[in-house]
């Protein structure tokens, strides 16, 4: 007989190993080289990234060429500090990583020592140098700030340049294996957009690296909670190797997690007869009631180790 104990030791390793992942597509990615101040690179500098809202910490050092790269960092704002014997540390704050990122931090050690800290603080304004990909960041702070019909974050795909709100799915539509087009989300806006001028069916939905492609309408299988999304980023052209498969767009999806500290919110949207106003034509007003309601809670269960993050939405 398997105890109660066993099991969940097993259906913990099985959670961690699939978030393991999903790294690749909800991560990104920061690298730079070292230098003295005259433009020689600095070998063996020791080079430690900081997630300032989980304190979550990675270690590594410079090799020959002064270079160093951290990769699969989840997306979230970082401090960078690299140290070496005989130069003042170097300490850069407020680097905002987003999905599918790179993002290039170099840096010029001064002589001096280890009390004389250089801190530079980052610019709101990141510039991706490395990358060739084409597309636009949305942080979770814009889609809540927009009155969304339903509170989809698809209604908001059409606000990046090469995107239209067109479909080719009708009612009557039979698609490859006989079935009508329904739309795999309910009432909400399932996404079939066209993204440079392609079909729907060209185009991937990624939630938190799993694939949320409904195959049968070409829509997102998936459309979490607004309040419950960090970002979300529309590629639409140029993708990295990592990207395969459809050629039109690649939306990805990255949820919230639990941080260091409490955190969450509750909600709730009205919509009722009582608050609206009878068409100029019709005698009465038309019946519509509808509440939206829900909320967020995360934070931390180890401290700087294991975190959670749950949300809720009820209509």
């Amino acid at each position: 007989m398997i105890s109660l104990t066993h099991r969940f030791a097993v259906f913990l390793a099985f959670v961690l190993a699939v978030a393991h992942l999903a790294v690749a597509e909800t991560s990104g990615r920061i690298s730079g080289t070292v230098q003295d101040a005259t433009g020689a690179v600095i070998a063996g500098a020791h080079v430690t990234v900081t997630n300032s809202e989980t304190g979550v910490s990675r270690e590594s050092s410079t090799d020959a060429r002064g270079a160093y790269v951290f990769t699969n960092l989840p997306v979230g704002h970082y401090d960078v500090t690299i140290e070496n014997a005989g130069f003042r540390p170097y300490r850069r704050t407020g680097i905002v990583l987003d999905v599918d990122n790179s993002l290039l931090v170099d840096a010029a050690l001064e002589v001096g020592t280890a009390n004389e800290e250089v801190r530079v603080q980052e610019n709101a304004v990141e510039v991706d140098t490395s990358d060739t990909q084409l597309g636009e960041v949305i942080s979770g702070k814009k889609i809540t700030a927009v009155p969304l019909n339903g509170r989809s974050y698809t209604d908001l795909l059409a606000l990046q340049p090469g995107v239209a709100p067109a479909t080719s799915l009708s009612s009557d539509t039979q698609q490859d294996v006989g079935v009508s087009a329904l739309s795999p989300s309910g009432g909400l806006n399932p996404g079939t957009i066209s993204i440079n001028g392609q079909r729907e069916f060209a185009n991937a939905f990624i939630v938190n690296g799993s694939d949320t492609e409904e195959d049968v309408n070409s829509g997102t299988a998936i459309i979490p909670n607004l309040d419950s999304i960090a970002e979300f980023r529309i590629l639409t052209g140029s993708f990295n190797a990592e990207f395969g498969e459809y050629s039109g767009g690649q939306i990805n999806v990255v949820t919230k997690s639990g941080t260091n500290e409490f955190h969450g919110n509750a909600f709730e949207f009205l919509r009722n007869t009582v608050l609206d106003a009878k068409n100029f034509f019709s005698p009465t007003r038309g019946t519509f009631q509808q509440n939206q309601f829900g909320g967020t809670f995360g934070g931390p269960l180890v401290r700087k180790k294991l975190f959670f993050f749950v949300d809720y939405q009820g209509t």
